[in-house]
């Protein structure tokens, strides 16, 4: 269940994802608002110490700014590394500089869930970077991106110009990180323009051309990139195989004509087709597609502290019933468990892992005397590691 799209949001999405086609979702769900404004986002970049010039810039009128014309030592201002001036960033950002903050998934809970929750709708992996602008100057000039965008508009306006062209799966490569001046392909003209606000969700299917404007000052959206499994990343995947291939580790000693290359291309082929047609590899390839996405996990130390400190069986440890009396044993030797553990202590190896909460909660009536005196055993033992 999503924490953040109705079923027929994410059948929408899920249509405009297979047919490669823009859509522009407005709010229908007030917590999406509540994913980022502007005092989040003072919050966020006034965490100086997780800042530096892989995750945080400045672009003003198209222009990238160097991040050495606005950063510090931060030895005045209790930086422990150096990181951008907030002195110096405010003051682009007053000539109307736009910042660009990268991989956020994991410097908010909200953020996280909306990128799990869009995870589980593309099966897709998920990055998440923040742009905030101010009225009128633009970042960025008409592109395209190598991924998937989930644009969620959080604060201010933005008008997104959608341009007719499209670049066909392009990827993260050099070939597709040209200017566009050096490309064939241009943006071509205008075909619609979308004005996001606060809540509004704006999807474009990558190769896309597009781009921004703020309509007001201080403009925020999340980006959401998403990227999908390729035929490229099974190649990657399968390349141990390639490696013990007795062929693909031969050297090719001689070539004299094009007929060698052709007998070359098809040696190739003929290997290829004995690999990836491997009933052994479906399986493979078919969990590799399931584990895709990110495993986003966060903490959860409130839960730990609600449970209490757990406890885990050794492994060589192990219980034996005989003649009605219960034992410890190992490889070595073999203990008798005192009358008033035996329930618990065949609780304790039922499930393996303990607190004293756990042990409480299924022995009640058993005094808290007992149950640690139980725990200190069986620690003193080194039962529990």
């Amino acid at each position: 269940m999503s924490n953040y799209f109705s079923k027929s949001q994410i059948d929408l999405l899920a249509k405009a994802k297979s047919e490669k086609k823009y859509i522009h979702l407005k709010n229908e769900n007030i917590n999406l608002k509540e994913v980022m404004n502007i005092n989040n986002l003072n919050k966020l970049i006034s965490m100086h110490n997780c800042w530096d010039q892989k995750n945080f810039s400045l672009v003003l009128n198209k222009n990238m700014i160097p991040f050495s014309a606005f950063l510090t030592a931060g030895d005045t201002l209790g930086f422990a590394k150096t990181a951008p001036d907030p002195i110096k960033v405010e003051n682009y950002i007053r000539k109307g500089a736009s910042l660009v903050l990268n991989d956020l998934i994991y410097y908010s809970k909200e953020i996280e869930k909306l990128a799990s929750d869009l995870q589980v709708i593309t099966n897709g992996r998920c990055q998440a970077n923040l742009y905030f602008s101010m009225q009128s100057h633009q970042a960025f000039a008409p592109h395209f991106d190598t991924h998937d965008v989930f644009a969620l508009h959080c604060e201010g306006e933005k008008l997104w110009n959608i341009y007719e062209n499209f670049e066909t799966d392009p990827i993260n490569h050099p070939i597709y990180k040209q200017e566009l001046n050096d490309k064939t392909e241009k943006p071509g003209k205008i075909i619609d323009q979308v004005l996001l606000k606060p809540g509004d969700l704006l999807y474009l299917p990558r190769g896309q051309f597009h781009d921004a404007l703020a309509s007001k000052n201080g403009a925020i959206h999340i980006a959401f990139g998403i990227t999908y499994l390729k035929p490229l990343d099974v190649f990657q995947y399968y390349w141990e195989q390639y490696i013990v291939n007795d062929y693909f580790r031969s050297d090719i000693r001689e070539i004299n004509s094009t007929d060698d290359i052709k007998e070359i291309h098809n040696k190739i082929a003929f290997q290829l087709d004995k690999i990836l047609n491997n009933d052994k590899l479906y399986e493979h390839s078919l969990n590799y597609f399931k584990q895709w996405p990110y495993k986003l996990i966060g903490y959860d130390i409130e839960k730990i502290i609600n449970d209490g400190v757990q406890y885990e069986i050794t492994n060589n440890i192990s219980i034996l019933e005989e003649e009605k009396h219960l034992f410890l044993v190992n490889e070595k030797n073999k203990v008798p468990v005192p009358e008033e553990f035996v329930d618990i202590t065949k609780f304790v190896f039922d499930n393996k892992i303990v607190s004293y909460k756990s042990i409480k909660s299924e022995f009640n009536d058993v005094s808290d005397e007992t149950i640690n005196k139980f725990i200190d055993a069986m620690k003193n033992m080194k039962i529990f590691k």
